[in-house]
């Protein structure tokens, strides 16, 4: 199923510390396309990339229904702490 364990290692590893920078269109090419083969022969990885996209998805529609910056309302509220 998988080519060679380490390089499968080192992908699982790269999708979990990238998958933000993955969805924002911030890899490379090859990084780019190292995340998308990854997620489609690991079930865990595809999952944390779809919960990771729902979960912008979502944060969008608050700030679209507040009309507020979510990270402007954080650091209010950690300055006033």
């Amino acid at each position: 199923m998988f080519a060679h364990p380490i390089r499968f290692m080192r992908d699982h590893r790269l999708v979990a510390s990238q998958a933000s920078a993955y969805l924002d269109r911030e890899l490379d090419e090859p990084a780019r396309r190292r995340v998308e083969r990854h997620a489609r022969v690991c079930p865990p990885c595809h999952d944390l990339i779809e919960s990771l996209r729902g979960t912008i998805a979502g944060l969008a529609g608050l700030r679209a229904e507040t009309g507020v910056e979510i990270a402007d309302v954080v650091i209010a509220r950690l300055r006033d702490a």
